[in-house]
């Protein structure tokens, strides 16, 4: 079910009113409330998906019991390695071992009927739910939390319907507990629970959705236009990606709201940080946070790299790292690349320099700088999107000859001008304005009088009906 679907417009206010009138007061109503709610609107996509989630849901819950009470480390290592094998094993089949057995197939000339291909699609939200579950799992083992001994509260962390199919990837320390407490429906925070989410619905459907249509058209047939199309295209990209992913954040966030529980925050202005290294403190944080604790911390200080020295073992455990980010969104040598890109700048930005007879690492030299630092990063995101969005390492190649080899005039002038940009730049003016805040109408109560308050609810919601696309998908749900 899709957040910007006539289908969840209904869904949601019956499970609101079920939540706070039948499960009122009543923590094990709610949960069981939830947790129904929850596998219906991930079953609605196919029923099939709700197998697997249940599957790796007690996996991961009867592993984290049996590690807590494992006398030996070796059977601790035992239950966690279970775990693991489970949730990476699922994550191959779906995700890449078509890709694996493709690539594999092409690196030694072998005949086409050599292996046999899995003719099955990828379930929606699989590898934000398998890295939540993971996160659980490690935790326990590192006794950082209690394993929880109540199933169904651990199935509602698991498959929590707001943020299910695209994150937050929350840690079981900030959302499990949440599940535990008594929650009371509160005024403010369902009116701050709602403004955030029209605004996630106003930047997914209005913005996202609508300057979409140019990126689509530039980049599916980049060879139709001039350079300077191109460019504007790329651009675009970055703010269609921004809006969608953001905007998908913002409604769970504010879906969550309702039900009277917090959130991971996402995004921090990702776009005004003056390094790429900044950059990944701001997007995407909860991945970033997850990668950072569960890859780069154990290789950066592990054994597995302990023949180089400390430097090399750090910049080695960043590109894996990064490429791994890469792969993480899906099969495919573009994000590889994408990731390795990102790895390298940031590896580079690490490096000491000296600035004013002070040492200090590139990438805090880069914080100092107002423009400079943000259009080199701005840029090298315009670039590195390119693979991204392309969906193949050719396609990718080809847009970038395409930028630096062809007629620098604009083609189809239609496409630079209109309502997609005057809703572009409503958004950025909006975001930029109260960046102070995790969304633009937060505390708006001391800023703007209440008949300029509601003027602008109603212009969401006039845009939202009037220039909404037919349902599109969230980029990330593919991921």
């Amino acid at each position: 079910m899709l957040f910007n679907s006539f289908d969840f417009g209904l869904f949601l206010p019956i499970v609101f009113i079920l939540y706070w009138i039948v499960g009122r007061k009543r923590i094990q109503g709610q949960n069981a409330i939830l947790l129904i709610a929850s596998y219906f609107f991930y079953g609605v996509w196919d029923w099939r998906f709700l197998l697997l989630i249940i599957a790796s849901s007690l996996v991961d819950f009867y592993a984290g019991k049996y590690i807590s009470k494992a006398k030996t480390q070796q059977k601790r290592r035992l239950w966690l390695y279970s775990s693991l094998s489970w949730n990476l094993g699922v994550l191959f089949v779906f995700k890449y071992y078509n890709f694996f057995l493709e690539n594999l197939k092409t690196l030694f000339e072998l005949p086409e009927n050599t292996f046999t291909t899995l003719d099955i699609i990828i379930p929606v939200g699989l590898s934000f739910y398998t890295f939540q579950t993971i996160g659980y799992t490690i935790d326990v083992y590192r006794k950082k939390i209690e394993p929880t001994q109540d199933i169904l509260k651990f199935l509602c962390f698991v498959s929590f319907f707001p943020q299910l199919v695209a994150g937050p990837i929350e840690r079981a320390s900030k959302l499990l507990p949440q599940f535990s407490r008594e929650r009371s429906f509160t005024y403010d925070k369902a009116k701050d629970g709602l403004r955030q989410l029209l605004w996630g619905l106003f930047k997914k459907i209005v913005v996202a959705d609508n300057i979409g249509v140019a990126v689509f058209a530039i980049y599916n047939h980049p060879e139709e236009y001039g350079s300077l199309t191109i460019i504007y295209g790329a651009f675009l990209f970055l703010f269609q990606l921004y809006a969608d992913f953001s905007g998908y954040s913002d409604i769970a966030i504010g879906t969550a709201k309702l039900f009277g529980f917090d959130l991971s925050t996402n995004f921090k202005l990702p776009y005004l940080a003056n390094s790429v290294t900044g950059f990944w403190r701001r997007w995407h944080i909860t991945l970033s946070k997850w990668f950072q604790d569960y890859v780069y911390v154990p290789l950066a200080r592990g054994k597995a790299l302990g023949f180089f020295s400390k430097s090399s073992r750090k910049a080695i455990s960043l590109l894996i790292t990064m490429g791994l980010i890469g792969l993480w969104h899906g099969a495919n040598w573009t994000y590889l690349a994408f990731g390795l890109l990102h790895g390298v700048l940031i590896v580079i930005e690490g490096t000491t320099m000296t600035s004013k007879g002070k040492k200090m690492k590139l990438h805090q030299w880069l914080e100092t700088g107002v423009f400079w630092s943000k259009f080199y990063t701005v840029t090298f995101l315009v670039v590195s999107l390119i693979f991204f969005r392309a969906s193949t390492l050719d396609k990718a190649v080809i847009m970038l000859k395409e930028i630096v080899t062809q007629n620098i005039a604009f083609y189809n002038f239609d496409l630079i001008i209109g309502r997609k940009i005057g809703f572009l730049v409503i958004m950025i003016i909006a975001e930029v304005w109260r960046k102070r805040y995790t969304h633009p109408f937060m505390n708006l109560e001391g800023i703007l009088p209440k008949v300029v308050r509601w003027g602008i609810y109603y212009f969401l919601i006039f845009a939202i009906i009037r220039y909404g696309r037919p349902q599109e998908a969230f980029i990330y749900f593919q991921f």
